[in-house]
């Protein structure tokens, strides 16, 4: 997550450059009646929840991974909509070892691929060793059963050509966007830093699997995408995004020459949980999808910006201020209409 002092400017986006920029509803999601909820369960809790992929529906339970950029890793399931289980995984020693020498375990996507049961995690490079640490990462859980709860094994993903993959990262910039499909690997670029300005535009980086060798790349400039924070692909050439820095939903298709043919958008507004006439500036940061169509969004509220304002914050209860003032994550879901 790059946050830069200048950076209050962006709270426009949910004003006059949201409204310039607006092409639209035009995606049929269906908010879902249950939705948006706190990602607790009990008194247990998610920080800084930045990634969520789903895994599979086991005995009515949906089931999913998160990442925190904080350096957790958990496991969500939930139940009828409304009843959520969370259960933070373990590092192995080795692994404790091999995360102790980053600057900071910027954990940002999270990623299964359900073609051969690989999950992987996107980590950002900090000072002062930016380049070293930036990548995608490939985690292997005990007995290689991702239900396992201890992670064994973080080993880093060599993709080619080198320079090029390094090319556009920062200080907390990197690679937010991460999905998978049977053929290839999915980067998107959280965006490019312009003076006092982030970010005008982005970068979808499309990587073949087999050789790990970036084989397209995508600007986003000419398609009004300022920032790629999720990334899910459904399919083999759909692929659905968080424009965090617009609050839009995008969705795009490619063509057999991995060009875009279709991009359509839809306005992904921060509901407070219980108060659905309420809005407020969510930092979505993650999308995912089910095995039933329904989109799962995760916002990573910052620790300066994006929780509501004091005037909105004294007309809710006392549960949902606390929520809020310590930067409680929030889930959303959307029904997609097809």
């Amino acid at each position: 997550m790059k946050i830069i002092s200048s950076f209050i400017v962006l709270i426009l986006f949910f004003g006059s450059l949201h409204l310039l920029l607006s092409v639209g509803a035009e995606i049929p999601l269906k908010p879902d009646k249950n939705f948006p909820r706190w990602l607790t369960a009990d008194s247990v809790r998610t920080d800084q929840t930045s990634g969520i992929t789903f895994l599979k529906e086991d005995e009515g339970k949906k089931i999913f991974l998160l990442a925190d950029d904080i350096g957790d890793l958990w496991r969500l399931s939930i139940a009828r909509d409304t009843i959520f289980n969370l259960k933070k995984l373990v590092f192995s020693g080795a692994v404790q070892n091999y995360l102790a020498k980053f600057p900071k375990k910027d954990f940002e996507e999270i990623a299964y691929d359900k073609f051969t049961g690989d999950v992987f995690v996107s980590i950002e490079g900090n000072v002062p060793s930016i380049k070293e640490y930036v990548g995608i990462y490939q985690l292997k859980f005990s007995g290689n059963n991702f239900f396992a709860d201890t992670i064994v094994s973080f080993k880093k993903i060599q993709i080619e050509p080198k320079k090029l993959f390094l090319k556009y990262i920062g200080n907390n910039i990197g690679y937010e966007g991460l999905a998978v499909s049977e053929k290839y690997l999915f980067l998107g670029l959280e965006g490019f830093e312009h003076k006092s300005i982030f970010s005008d535009s982005s970068m979808i980086f499309i990587v073949d699997k087999a050789s790990k060798r970036i084989i397209k790349q995508l600007n986003t400039r000419n398609y009004k995408i300022q920032t790629i924070c999720g990334l899910f692909c459904e399919g083999n050439n759909t692929l659905w995004g968080i424009d965090r820095n617009n609050a839009k939903i995008f969705r795009i298709k490619l063509n057999e020459k991995l060009d875009i043919s279709e991009l359509t958008y839809y306005d992904a507004k921060g509901i407070i949980p219980n108060y659905k006439d309420y809005n407020y500036g969510a930092a979505l940061e993650s999308i995912t999808m089910d095995n039933n169509a329904n989109l799962y969004l995760v916002d990573d509220p910052w620790k300066k910006v994006f929780i509501p304002s004091t005037a909105t914050l004294e007309n809710l209860d006392t549960l949902t201020r606390a929520n809020f003032t310590q930067f409680t994550p929030i889930i959303y879901k959307y029904k997609v209409i097809i």
